[in-house]
């Protein structure tokens, strides 16, 4: 696996795919706000390209968000909710996997929680067009 870091808290991964729509993540720590805008620009970058993302999103190292992230979410609220086809999270608590079936409730992307030992089927799943 071949990662690329971006900041303290957000490291880019390779999952072997060639499709530019696919954007994949592991969380270390607490998320910045320069991480936000790091992805946004990610996501924005598929978006013109015609395309909407599908994000894989591994949580197990997640500690928080700072303050500048909600800032920036709302300020690119369209570019989350239009840009995203598809996000699957890898997470290690009980908790997350309910607030995310929540959110996935009230967005127009989809969102779907995995376990750690299910982080093949999260993969292949984000990395699927369909």
């Amino acid at each position: 696996m071949v990662v690329s870091p971006m900041s303290n808290a957000i490291e880019y991964i390779d999952l072997g795919s060639e499709d530019p729509a696919v954007i994949a993540l592991a969380v270390h720590g607490k998320i910045t706000g320069e991480d936000m805008v790091g992805l946004i620009e990610k996501i924005e970058g598929v978006r013109s390209q015609g395309q909407k993302a599908r994000l894989y999103i591994e949580l197990s190292e997640y500690t928080g968000y700072e303050l500048p992230v909600v800032r920036e979410k709302l300020m690119h609220m369209g570019t989350l909710w239009g840009g995203i086809e598809k996000c699957a999270y890898v997470v290690d608590k009980a908790w997350m996997t309910k607030m995310i079936g929540l959110v996935d409730a009230v967005t127009p992307m989809h969102l779907k929680a995995y376990s750690v030992e299910e982080d093949a089927e999260a993969r292949a799943w984000v990395m699927s067009p369909e």
